[in-house]
């Protein structure tokens, strides 16, 4: 396959019924170009709630999430259907996630699709061997994007790409929720975004395609990726300094 490339910061359109064949959509790169099935069988990974994690692969090495996509929505920020503030510091390569537990959600902490997808993949992400490292899921960090087209302000149909992050502290917090007074438990996630600049900042979706792949393994199925994912994976969270997204330039000795 070709590659599909996609940079921190591009803009794409994402509109339900566009075909995965049409490079740019409205003057932009189209997400559904970017992010297709690698086969027609299989669900499209979609953006239409805040976390979005596909079926897991059967590999040969193990039972994988092969991505998970999370999309935060500035502009929805303090509603009853999004009261997280979500926090966004590209420069210097952090993002802090809140989970989908709301106010009225039934159940007990972990019950909603996207909370329970992270928890089940933060053991890979914290785990002590390569192998199970191997097995963490991607996060692609996507935002809502508002764009002026065509003389109108559009708040919808568009989505940032923000990179891709390992999971590097997840915790259970208290929120309160400002319309009720109620205060309910949700996850907080603190997120290292990676450092893809052997890729001039960029990601190779075919990776992603890969990771989808049941009879490749994690390690095969991580030919595409980022030079800093690989060395995480190696190495585990020490090496997170190292393979961080930053921009800051460093001071210069004696200035």
């Amino acid at each position: 396959m070709k590659p599909r490339i996609v940079r921190t910061h591009d803009i794409l359109r994402y509109a339900r019924d566009a075909s995965p064949l049409q490079e740019t959509l409205d003057g932009y790169l189209n997400y559904y170009f970017v992010m297709p099935s690698p086969d027609s069988s299989l669900p499209r990974i979609m953006l239409e709630r805040g976390i979005n994690a596909p079926a897991n692969v059967h590999a040969p090495d193990g039972v994988r999430r092969p991505v998970v996509a999370l999309r935060s929505s500035p502009w929805k920020a303090g509603h009853a259907t999004n009261p997280w503030y979500d926090e966004f510091d590209l420069d210097h390569g952090h993002v802090r996630y809140y989970g989908d537990h709301k106010v009225d959600t039934p159940g007990s902490l972990g019950t909603t699709t996207g909370n329970k997808a992270l928890l089940a993949a933060w053991p890979h992400f914290a785990a002590s061997s390569m192998e199970e490292r191997l097995l963490a899921p991607p996060l692609l960090l996507f935002r809502s994007a508002t764009v002026e087209r065509d003389g109108q302000t559009l708040v919808k149909g568009h989505v940032e790409f923000c990179g891709v992050g390992i999971l590097q502290r997840l915790e259970q917090v208290v929120q309160h929720d400002e319309a009720t007074g109620r205060s309910y438990p949700n996850i907080a996630l603190d997120i290292a975004v990676v450092d893809a600049s052997d890729r001039g900042d960029a990601i190779d979706m075919r990776w992603i395609d890969d990771r989808r792949n049941p009879e490749m393994d994690s390690l095969q199925a991580n030919r595409y990726a980022p030079l800093s994912w690989s060395r995480w994976a190696r190495e585990g969270h020490q090496a997170l300094p190292r393979v961080r997204r930053s921009v800051i330039p460093s001071p210069r000795q004696g200035s």
